[in-house]
């Protein structure tokens, strides 16, 4: 990767602004099993001591052994246990009024101990979809493949069980490094069955020099055919293995990419729409604004006034309520309560009609035109 293109990853990190929230511990005797409901979280988990099982509904059980690490996205209905004879318990049930977060099964004296911590990510609403999306249901990367990542657990372990100044900031920054490592992981060597869209594609070294090219142009913008150059492929070939990784055309990704990029700004930043739309390669801010209703279904300055009525109402609840462990919303009582659920809102891309800048190859929008 050259020295001026940029980091596909870090950029989606950077959009999702994640927040860890450790939400509670299992510490297991004997035989024991917890159901959880099914969830659209990204969640996390950290076996720190003994062996158990998870059965995600579908799919057959993996086995979760000493210093794994898991990740979950969006799961549908699942079982942690010893073995899967043992009739389960709700977690949910179990933690309840559970201020102290920690469901202890079976009689202390019993062998063997299974521990485990739980957590979820708070995700930026707006883009979570690109995360969210990326991951499979179950992601695990065993011990012997998280070298990077054997440190940190028994710091996590050491900041659960302290009451330092700081706690939550450690613990939020400890799980985020969890989360970086995890998908870095995933990124590692292009052949793992558990990657999916972007994820994938940027495993691949010619798909993944395509993405790289994409959001480092968006300022410019770019082409099909200039995209199959910087991937030394034919536009017909790249156009297909790309479609196959991603899940979608190149373009509509780029597409994509930009209004994620338009919505966190119109969100969180002060600046101008017409500025905005220069900024993202647009010729004015009516083709900014007209792209932009097509991909998101509202105008640039709707989307702002309604963010902003948006966070203001979040404001008010969390003085009303305070947050969760981590700065996080407190779980809520309906969702699975060990590995707690994301934050509400994941609003999924919208197909549109591709802007004009991109319908062919190598040629740039007139003013007032394309994306």
């Amino acid at each position: 990767m050259s020295s001026d293109a940029r980091d596909p990853l870090a950029d989606v990190l950077a959009l999702l602004r994640p927040r860890a929230v450790l939400a509670a511990e299992v510490r297991a005797h004997g035989r024991w099993s917890l159901e959880f409901a099914p969830d659209t979280a990204v969640k996390f988990g950290v076996v720190v001591a003994g062996e158990c099982l998870i059965a995600l509904r579908g799919r057959p059980p993996e086995t979760l052994r000493a210093g794994d690490i898991f990740l979950l996205g969006g799961p549908p209905p699942f079982v942690i246990a010893s073995d899967l004879e043992t009739p389960s318990k709700s977690a949910q049930t179990l933690l309840g009024n559970n201020t102290a977060r920690v469901i202890r099964l079976g009689r202390s004296r019993e062998r063997p101990l299974v521990h485990l911590l739980g957590g979820h990510f708070t995700l930026d609403p707006s883009n979570s979809h690109l995360l969210a999306d990326a991951l499979p249901p179950l992601v695990r990367i065993p011990v012997e493949e998280a070298t990077s990542l054997r440190g940190l657990i028994p710091l996590l372990v050491d900041e659960v069980r302290s009451a330092h100044l700081g706690r939550a900031r450690v613990l939020d920054q400890l799980a985020q490094l969890v989360l970086t490592y995890a998908l870095r992981w995933l990124d590692a060597d292009g052949v793992s069955p558990a990657r999916t869209g972007w994820l994938r594609a940027l495993a691949d070294p010619r798909t993944g020099a395509a993405l790289r090219h994409i959001h480092s142009t968006v300022e410019q913008g770019t082409s099909l055919a200039e995209l199959a150059r910087v991937a030394g492929m034919s536009r017909t070939a790249f156009a297909a293995r790309f479609k196959e990784l991603v899940g979608m055309p190149a373009l509509a990704y780029a597409i994509q990419w930009r209004m994620s990029l338009a919505r966190d700004a119109l969100r969180t930043a002060d600046c101008a729409i017409g500025e905005l739309a220069f900024k993202l390669g647009y010729g004015s801010e009516s083709a900014f604004s007209m792209a932009f209703r097509r991909e998101v279904g509202c105008s640039p300055r709707a989307y702002r006034q309604n963010s902003t009525i948006e966070a203001e109402r979040q404001t008010v609840a969390a003085n009303i309520q305070p947050g969760s462990l981590g700065g996080g919303p407190k779980p809520s009582s309906e969702s699975s309560p060990v590995i707690a659920p994301a934050a509400e809102g994941r609003p999924q891309p919208s197909g549109g009609v591709r802007p004009r800048r991109y319908r062919r190859a190598g040629r740039r929008p007139r003013p007032g035109h394309g994306t």
